[in-house]
């Protein structure tokens, strides 16, 4: 099956690149396009301070020594989530405390966030919560800014995969004390690499410009990125409706994907990076995807492995084990199918079981 092109081959994207080379800014520290592609952001996400950077990962890092953690503390997290936040983590001297897995998403359980705070103890050491907005399905974000509030943690709101995604009213990456997006390459607003820090908080973003300006910035992104990405939030809405349009049509037309992601909380804002569903049998299904011709793969694995030399966790993590073990992935070029296309992937995935 050919689905549309990712990452996209709109001649809008090719203007703004070759206006960013007309006007010789892609020779510059900064140009039009990055001051152009902040103010949108901050706009859109509604957040006074945006700052621009190389990559999502270390949008995550600068995120965690903005809120000021700091050797020995601990910042706690989801048992499944990127790798990468966990490193982030442990590159700081911080050590990890994992946290099961919300039955209605693949982010932090806030019955297990909880049960940390009402331990003194662990209460005390704990500085930073990193809560990620997976596959489509927000985090119970009001209920964990809640608890953060009341245990006086900061909120770490990863948002990489969530562009345009709005929860109860509100931006996704706007509820944390931080957000962090991604333009990552398979990401559904993509520059091949990039990302953005953002915060209302006026000494978050101090902290920031102190270790980013240099003076040139430290990390920067670049304007030719930032040329590329200016149309992709034009289109950005327009995308995420499509694939939240396909999502519909395949939870409404395969009844055993249907059956399989009972459980998730889906949106109608929705932002799709890639649709998730539970199989047990999951390398047979992925074979059996891959040769009907679909995008599809594993999702991450889960940490509720780690050596416990590397950091603590909250109960035995099942859900966390069981999303390692049994999700799988559809990717979002996929999810931009409309019209035969849309119906022939419909049919490709029920027949998958049949």
């Amino acid at each position: 099956m050919m689905f549309p092109a990712w990452p996209p081959q709109w001649p809008e994207i090719t203007e703004s690149i070759l206006r960013s080379v007309r006007r010789g800014d892609w020779g510059r520290y900064r140009g039009e396009a990055t001051a152009a592609l902040q103010e949108q952001i901050a706009q859109r996400v509604g957040c006074r301070h945006v700052r621009l950077v190389s990559s999502g990962s270390l949008g995550v890092e600068l995120a965690l020594r903005a809120v000021g953690v700091t050797p020995g503390q601990q910042v706690a997290l989801c048992g499944y989530d990127y790798p990468g936040n966990f490193r982030a983590i442990e590159l700081l001297g911080a050590r990890p405390v994992l946290v099961d897995a919300d039955p209605s998403s693949h982010s932090i359980d806030p019955q297990s966030l909880q049960r940390l705070g009402q331990n003194a103890g662990t209460k005390n050491a704990v500085k930073a919560v990193v809560v990620s907005h997976l596959y489509g399905v927000p985090a119970q974000i009001r209920r964990l800014r809640e608890l953060c509030d009341r245990a006086d943690w900061a909120l770490i709101e990863d948002a990489c995969q969530t562009p345009g995604m709005q929860i109860d009213g509100r931006a996704a990456g706007a509820w944390g004390d931080v957000g962090v997006l991604s333009f990552g390459g398979s990401k559904p607003l993509t520059a091949g690499n990039g990302g953005a820090v953002l915060t209302d908080r006026d000494p978050i973003a101090s902290r920031l410009n102190a270790w980013l300006d240099r003076p040139s910035d430290a990390a920067p992104m670049s304007e030719l990125q930032a040329a590329a990405l200016l149309p992709q939030l034009d289109r950005l809405a327009e995308c995420n409706q499509i694939r939240s349009e396909t999502v519909s049509a395949i939870t409404a037309g395969v009844d055993w994907i249907r059956q399989a992601t009972t459980d998730g909380r889906l949106t109608p804002h929705a932002t799709f990076y890639k649709f998730a569903f539970l199989c047990e049998r999951r390398d047979a299904m992925l074979d059996t995807l891959r040769r009907a011709g679909l995008p599809v793969g594993p999702g991450y694995r889960s940490m509720h492995r780690s050596s416990d030399r590397r950091c603590d966790k909250i109960g035995p993590l099942d859900r966390c084990r069981m999303l390692g073990e049994q999700l799988c992935l559809l990717d979002h070029s996929a999810l931009l199918a409309t019209g035969p296309l849309r119906t022939q992937l419909v049919e490709r995935l029920s027949e998958a079981v049949s």
